[in-house]
């Protein structure tokens, strides 16, 4: 019995849809279907059934949740077993966007040092146009960015990390008379959107949505820091759209509250340079990706010149 379809039955559970797991593990849905079956006819019992359009566990499902986690640990086990052997040394540069690195990747990195505290970490904040020239040019290990869209540079390969939803936020006092923007034509002139230059996936993703719904605003506040965007949103200086991993504890907190709009959602990835030597500790930190992703490693989804949502229909 192959490893992968608890791997599939685990992502599905974790996205609540069988779309969703298809999508993230880049699989078709016959795959995923099949997968089902194999592991519906290894256990002997039905472990979805429809409701509505839905697919939701059945009781034998939930109760298999437990045995697919002891499974999937006991694999990461065998695959930490060289933690305990191997000495990790050398340098190890990791380049991405200045709302990943500073928000996303700290609690990876502390893993990642917890299992090799001689590494020399050197850490990059990038655009993800830059993330992945210095990829092609041997300048970092490891990059995370944005979608990726170029079509030139066949050299790079890289897997999808996560999908995440981004949101206008503002403070919780602007928050009382804040627009909705999922109303249309508008011209904003109360408060100006706080934001990220060009280029940028967000920001294009973004003006993108505001262009749509015929929204504008009279002033903008342009920065790179997220850091900042956030500490001036908080203090009543406008609204900005941020990824929901950046702020949630300052939402948690009562601090910043999200504006009614639409969902939007952004797609990371983390990659490499197809012919550059991996060391210990890049493959460890790789693990740790893929590890954290949910995703079953493997072949790249994608190389760098194709276009993810086609790699994501495969």
């Amino acid at each position: 019995m192959e490893l992968k379809i608890f791997t599939t039955f685990k992502t599905i559970v974790r996205t609540g849809s069988f779309t969703k797991a298809a999508r993230l593990l880049s699989y078709t849905p016959s795959t995923i279907t099949f997968h089902i079956a194999q592991l519906e006819k290894l256990t002997g019992v039905p472990l979805f059934e429809k409701s509505g359009r839905r697919m939701i566990l059945t009781k034998a499902g939930e109760e298999l949740i437990p045995y697919v986690d002891e499974v999937l640990a006991a694999v990461k086990k065998v695959k930490s077993f060289q933690y305990g052997i191997a000495t990790y040394q050398g340098t190890l540069t990791v380049g991405a966007p200045e709302s990943l690195l500073c928000f996303r990747l700290p609690p990876l990195l502390q893993r990642l040092h917890a299992h090799a505290p001689r590494v020399d970490l050197r850490l990059r904040s990038l655009t993800s146009r830059d993330v992945v020239a210095a990829l092609s040019e041997g300048q970092i290990d490891v990059g995370l960015a944005y979608t990726i869209q170029e079509r030139d540079k066949e050299s790079l390969a890289f897997w999808m990390f996560e999908e995440n939803p981004v949101h206008f936020y503002t403070s919780v006092d602007v928050a009382v008379w804040c627009p909705n923007f999922r109303e249309r034509e508008m011209e904003i002139n109360e408060m100006p959107l706080v934001t990220m230059p060009y280029p940028g996936e967000i920001r294009q993703m973004v003006d993108d949505y505001l262009r749509k719904q015929a929204i504008s605003f009279t002033n903008m506040i342009e920065l790179r820091s997220t850091q900042t965007i956030i500490n001036l949103v908080e203090n009543n200086m406008g609204v900005a759209p941020l990824p929901d991993y950046a702020v949630r504890q300052r939402v948690g907190l009562g601090r910043l509250s999200a504006a009614q709009s639409d969902p939007m959602t952004v797609t990371s990835y983390y990659g490499v340079h197809r012919n550059k030597w991996r060391s210990p500790a890049m493959n460890l930190f790789l693990e740790i990706l893929e590890e954290e992703s949910g995703l079953s490693g493997g072949e790249a989804l994608l190389r760098y010149g194709e276009d993810a949502d086609a790699a994501n229909r495969r």
